[in-house]
């Protein structure tokens, strides 16, 4: 299902969330993929700590196993693999989100794939959300 929202109606989407939950998000720069991984780690997963975008971390970890990874200035799975971070994806007990996930998705099958696409309206977002 593709719909619409305003960026400032980001917080009127909901998703069930469980763990193990592996979760792509698809996006142009400056898409909103951010925006929407702040929204879900804080009111869909209810933590309360603030949310920052891990693009120079690569990574941020939330809670006892929430992830949210920023691969965008990965250039090949093989970074990725040498710094150990295929174990965090294998764990069912972790929930991770990831942001520009085109490098690992040949190895590794999201539960859920979000894709952000901008529109005519600088604030408006289409918003497709599929839960395999």
């Amino acid at each position: 299902m593709v719909r619409r929202y305003f960026l400032s109606e980001i917080k009127n989407i909901s998703l069930d969330i469980f763990p193990g939950d592996i979760i792509f998000l698809h996006g142009d720069l400056a898409s909103g993929k951010t925006t929407l991984s702040k929204h879900i780690i804080q009111n869909i997963l209810w933590i309360s700590q603030e949310v920052v975008s891990p693009t120079y971390t690569y990574y941020n970890k939330y809670g006892k196993n929430i992830y949210h990874f920023d691969l965008y200035r990965l250039s090949h799975y093989d970074e990725f693999f040498a710094i150990g971070w295929e174990e965090i994806l294998e764990n069912p007990e972790n929930i991770s989100l990831v942001e520009w996930p085109e490098i690992i998705g040949t190895y590794f099958s999201p539960t859920v794939e979000i894709f952000l696409r901008k529109t005519d309206d600088e604030n408006q977002r289409e918003i497709e959300i599929i839960r395999k």
